[in-house]
């Protein structure tokens, strides 16, 4: 059976149908001069669709096949390549050239062919970690792969030890300590209310396991860390058997549950972990979390129902006190979904936060892309201590995928460093990266990195400096 993508409502023609290709460009075209204090890897995952999804898909998409870019700099130059992800789902769809997995995270809408084989995807995030490269997502274990070649290496489990069905695509890594905080959740499979949070060494070596039970089946897409405590926000969005069994993706939004977020000490057990309570809120992912006295600040991106627009807000969670409600507030109106930061500074006082916003009295060139529901054409940095906001505008054609933050090759200062993404070049079908300075974002990009192709939407990014790829897989 060929395969036809026309008319799948997740794809409507244009510059979001699938990819569906590998490839590699040496000495990429540079509109611009890439600084010489840069000098590593930017990675970028995106959700790819090698054969024709269910027309009931999720469409947020992420239930495509994981396709990895590497933007890779040295002496002023980038070279650029991108590989799938040879996860065992694709390869059994391409020795049987149709699709055998149906909606999203519904095992009982696959094909019986592959009622054994991993439905693991590895489409949603990379990090680098113990000397492996790890490719992310939620419902299952990671994908190893080389971070030159990009060649896939198999699905991993830390040695045998990891005891869950699966690894979020949301772990963070402590900057002091270098150990990685990861955890599964539906960790004793679907529908089971189980988390399971790891501590794993800087080697890759599991040191601590500790099992929790989730107030409701809810999703729990990402976590946020301090130094002293683990903060797990469980939000209002759910699933049940029914649902599965009607033959839907397992999600569907229930704003009358409560955000639900427990407080675990990392070096506490389960009898440790504290639950607050607040009302129902759309958020994915977080910012960053530190410790304030007795009080856990947790910053993120939050909508207040499942489609109102996001804005940036602080919440607060007292351990002193009896009220198990916690606080919230706006830290910043910037409406993007997806914030990142200088993680040198992750789980510790930080200063600046950066993320996408749309900002619709800024030029739009609607005869020449058509008409956009939403672009996000701009980059804004703000200032948690009461600095100017700083914008980077793309361009009247364009729209900016999640960034990431670059550190200035031998800086040490907070924010010191680039705002990397790609951009969609609507009006030239094409994709490109932005390198924008830091610290002078109003002047624009420094470099745009052109490719005579576009790249579907993607999911994240993350950046390993050369010095980190080569240090730690010379200690693995």
């Amino acid at each position: 059976m060929a395969v036809d993508f026309r008319d799948h409502p997740l794809f409507p023609r244009g510059f979001n149908s699938p990819t569906r290709f590998e490839a590699d460009i040496h000495d990429c075209e540079v509109w611009g001069e890439i600084p010489s204090d840069i000098e590593g890897t930017f990675f970028r995952i995106q959700c790819d669709f090698a054969y024709r999804p269910p027309e009931n898909e999720w469409l947020t998409g992420f239930n495509g096949d994981g396709h990895v870019s590497a933007f890779r700099f040295a002496n002023g130059s980038v070279d650029y390549k991108s590989r799938y992800v040879k996860t065992d789902r694709l390869m059994a769809e391409r020795r049987h050239r149709r699709r055998l997995w149906g909606v999203y995270r519904n095992h009982l809408t696959d094909d019986p062919l592959v009622a054994n084989v991993d439905r693991g995807a590895a489409n949603t995030h990379i990090y680098w970690h113990g000397g492996r490269m790890l490719m992310l997502k939620e419902d299952a274990l990671p994908y190893a792969i080389d971070p030159v070649t990009l060649e896939t290496f198999g699905s991993w489990d830390f040695h045998g030890k990891w005891a869950a069905t699966s690894m979020s695509a949301h772990p963070k890594i402590d900057p002091v300590t270098g150990e990685m905080i990861a955890y599964g959740y539906q960790a004793r499979g679907d529908l089971s209310n189980d988390i399971a949070i790891y501590t794993i060494n800087p080697a890759g070596h599991i040191t601590k396991e500790v099992w929790l039970k989730s107030p409701y089946l809810g999703i729990i897409h990402d976590i946020a860390i301090t130094q002293k405590y683990i903060v797990i926000p469980v939000i209002s969005r759910t699933t049940s058997l029914e649902r599965l069994q009607s033959g839907e993706p397992m999600w569907v939004w229930d704003g009358s549950l409560p955000t639900m977020v427990g407080v675990l000490p990392r070096d506490g057990d389960a009898s440790d972990v504290r639950w607050f309570q607040g009302p129902a809120r759309n958020t994915l992912h977080f910012l960053n979390a530190v410790d304030d006295g007795n009080r856990v600040l947790m910053d993120l991106p939050v909508s207040d129902g499942e489609r109102s627009p996001s804005q940036i807000k602080r919440w607060t969670f007292d351990m002193n006190s009896r009220n198990d409600r916690f606080g919230e507030e706006v830290i910043s109106t910037a409406n993007g979904v997806l914030a990142r930061m200088d993680d040198r500074y992750l789980s510790l006082p930080y200063r600046y936060g950066f993320v996408g916003n749309s900002d619709p009295s800024l030029p739009f060139d609607e005869a020449r892309v058509g008409a956009r529901r939403r672009v996000t054409n701009t980059y804004q940095r703000y200032d948690l201590q009461g600095g100017p906001t700083s914008t980077f505008y793309v361009g009247d054609t364009q729209s900016l995928q999640e960034s990431g933050f670059v550190p200035r090759k031998g800086s040490t200062g907070e924010g010191d460093g680039y705002i990397m993404g790609v951009a969609s070049n609507y009006a030239e079908m094409a994709s490109e990266l932005h390198i924008v300075d830091a610290t002078r974002m109003e002047e624009g990009a420094v470099a745009v990195v052109k490719l005579p192709f576009r790249l579907r939407g993607g999911t994240h990014v993350n950046w390993f400096s050369a010095a980190e790829l080569a240090e730690q897989e010379a200690s693995a």
